[in-house]
């Protein structure tokens, strides 16, 4: 590993702990208020088993006494047959699992016990849990975290209990969530069976019903299936008396691990995609002899450093980024950076190697499966399938420049033809690969609610929601576009209210960051590409304009498609780290950030677009990176020969106190 990634690596790990520990601290002193009946908290379960600090420590350990596993969540093996019971107004505890039935190594380890009260556990581990963990939880995470415990949360109330094949599971393990009574119909021979008790005698009780599984579909499974599986993973490496004494803290203390290592990761993916872009002029060059070394430099030591330098502050910018307390908590940010940034930093490698084409194959395979899982994270990842499309329209539009530049025999117009369709096929084709986690989610859930049903038992439910009776066959229907739309107002122009004018002032500087990265592209490729001539009227500037697109799109083709027989044509003084940065061959990225910032403006709620746009848009360090550094403030326009300087009065200062200052207000 370089220099540049040690500090890098440094930067990343020390920046998540800085924010978790001031965020902890934040949340010891400001009081904690309360935020609402509608707002969903995750219960740690540290109350009963962590002694204060201004109590005797021996009295307290005592008092511990608590189970650390529940019946039915995902440290319970048994957990498919068992259901939490739900705490309508009882003083009782929930049930706790059998010592037998937790995961571990070996189901008889002592070790394993289900209770907190062990003599061994050490009285500051406890307490610094209690410190470190709660402010982790808040607002959404507490939703991925309930998903994470709790299997059953997804499901809706009516899902039936699952019997393991092969198995005789003991009757008084079976927790169901509501009391069961039998019902028949005397007027008729219909079978008398047993279902959950109605407690809905109105459709908007019923309707109610379904509240907390459908606001669940929103969260798509990967993140809280990670977590959980990290935490059971973590139980059976690392003693008893060093976790934390519940599952649940366990689960936050993997979101805790997780996040760390996925920053990381994606910062490192952020600045090796950097470097990759950037020293793609030399590898136009060695592609003459077929051969590319990304260590080979071919041109002098300041334009290396430059690149470096480049690269660098990208992946600091990514670091202090002004979402980073959503980096730092049980949020799905992290991983999603990773997912996306590993898989255009090795798409871009694999590019990068156009006669080795099984490397290339192989890049491209790696890249469409880290995007999927990155679908199965959040459902923004589907961009990715929008970026794939872009990349193979502009491939098309190279081919149809190529034909149009030299003289060419008509039969190879049709051979041209059926290059262009079999490369918009194949991008396609990987574009709905993509995204068809999305969709694979949308149906699943629709199941659930719908379809309920397991091969040992079918459940007849007589109330189902409004959607499952309107949309019977579920062709066409989005669920999570309906959870979406109703839960959270989701929708074109839905949250433009009065009452909504701070969230879009908080929004407007990565907005505006966004659009002005965008819009500056477009200026500079107008410069290169466009017509100079004045248009004197509407219709020759759509000419214009779209002979512009046209030739845009040709010439961003990603990698060495368009030079691979013609790198002679390249101009070695239009190819360097100052318009690299907004070069032409970026036009599906900063596209891909100005479709975020439209989504984000018109159509999601405009608070998240700030971790939004963060997670998932290189363009957005790009451009304040070109902003930032120091030998980009002037840049000679080549086509009228003089120097024109940036805008910037302590542009640089505006811009780091924006990121400091919302991560200040994260912290609070």
């Amino acid at each position: 590993m370089t220099k540049e990634r040690w500090e890098i690596a440094r930067l990343a790990l020390a920046s998540r702990t800085f924010l978790l520990l001031a965020m902890s601290l934040s949340h010891s002193i400001i009081p904690d208020l309360y935020p609402g009946d509608d707002v969903l908290q995750f219960d740690l379960r540290l109350s009963s088993t962590t002694p204060s600090w201004s109590s005797s420590s021996q009295n307290e350990l005592e008092q511990r006494h608590t189970c650390f596993c529940l019946q039915g969540h995902g440290c319970d093996i048994y957990w498919k047959s068992r259901r939490r019971r739900l705490n309508n107004g009882s003083s009782s505890s929930p049930p706790c699992a059998d010592n037998n039935t937790i995961a571990s190594p070996n189901a008889n380890d002592h070790r394993r016990s289900n209770t907190a009260n062990s003599d061994n556990r050490h009285v500051w581990l406890d307490r610094f849990y209690a410190f470190i963990l709660p402010p982790v939880t808040k607002w959404d995470a507490a939703r991925f975290l309930i998903l994470s415990v709790d299997p059953w949360a997804r499901y809706p109330p009516d899902w039936p209990l699952e019997e393991r094949a092969g198995k005789n599971v003991d009757q008084t393990h079976l927790i169901e969530s509501e009391s069961t009574t039998s019902t028949c119909s005397d007027s008729d021979d219909a079978v008398c069976e047993s279902i959950p008790e109605r407690h809905a005698d109105t459709e908007y009780d019923n309707e109610k019903r379904f509240h907390s599984s459908e606001q669940a579909h929103a969260f798509l499974p990967l993140l809280p299936l990670v977590i959980r599986y990290t935490a059971i993973g973590l139980m059976k490496i690392v003693p008893s008396d060093i976790l934390p004494p519940t599952f649940e803290a366990t689960a936050v203390l993997s979101a805790i691990l997780i996040n760390m290592v996925t920053f990381l990761i994606a910062s490192l993916s952020l600045y090796d995609l950097t470097i990759l872009l950037l020293k793609r002029d030399d590898a136009l060059e060695s592609n003459k002899s077929k051969k590319y070394d990304s260590n080979v430099a071919l041109y002098d030591n300041e334009t290396q450093q430059q690149r470096l330098t480049l690269a660098k502050t990208t992946a600091q910018l990514f670091c202090i980024n002004p979402a980073g307390v959503f980096f730092t908590t049980a949020y799905s940010e992290s991983i999603f950076a990773m997912l996306t940034f590993a898989g255009h930093a090795i798409f871009v490698r694999g590019q990068c190697r156009p006669y080795r084409w099984t490397t290339t194959s192989l890049c491209w395979i790696v890249s469409a499966v880290l995007w999927m899982l990155a679908s199965y994270t959040r459902s923004n990842g589907t961009f990715s399938s929008i970026w794939l499309i872009l990349i193979g329209i502009s491939k098309c539009c190279f081919l149809i420049l190529n034909c149009s530049r030299q003289s060419i025999h008509r039969k190879s117009y049709a051979h041209i033809t059926v290059q262009c369709l079999s490369v918009l096929m194949l991008h396609g084709v990987f574009a709905l690969l993509v995204a068809y986690p999305v969709y694979y989610h949308d149906w699943r859930g629709y199941n659930f609610h719908c379809l309920q049903s397991t091969p040992s038992t079918t459940l007849q439910s007589p109330t189902l929601p409004s959607w499952c009776k309107s949309n019977v066959t579920g062709v066409g229907f989005s669920l999570y576009a309906h959870v979406q739309r109703k839960h959270w107002n989701v929708g074109l122009f839905r949250y433009y209210e009065l009452k909504q004018i701070p969230n879009f002032i908080l929004a407007l500087p990565v907005l505006g960051l966004s659009f002005a990265g965008a819009a500056l592209w477009i200026r500079d490729s107008w410069h290169r590409h466009g017509n100079q001539e004045g248009q004197r009227s509407v219709t020759s500037f759509v000419k214009s304009f779209i002979l512009w697109s046209f030739v845009a799109m040709g010439n961003s083709t990603n990698g060495f498609y368009a030079f691979q027989n013609h790198a002679k044509t390249i101009d070695k003084s239009a190819v360097g780290p100052a318009t690299m940065l907004r070069g032409q061959m970026l036009l599906s990225y900063y596209a891909v950030l100005a479709g975020f910032a439209v989504v984000g403006t018109f159509l999601a709620h405009v608070q998240i677009s700030t971790r939004l746009i963060c997670s998932s848009c290189p363009a957005l360090y790009w451009f304040v990176s070109s902003l930032l550094t120091p030998f980009l403030t002037t840049q000679r326009n080549e086509d009228s020969g003089v120097v024109c300087s940036i805008f910037r009065i302590n542009l640089d200062r505006i811009i780091y106190f924006y990121f400091a200052l919302y991560n200040i207000l994260g912290i609070v």
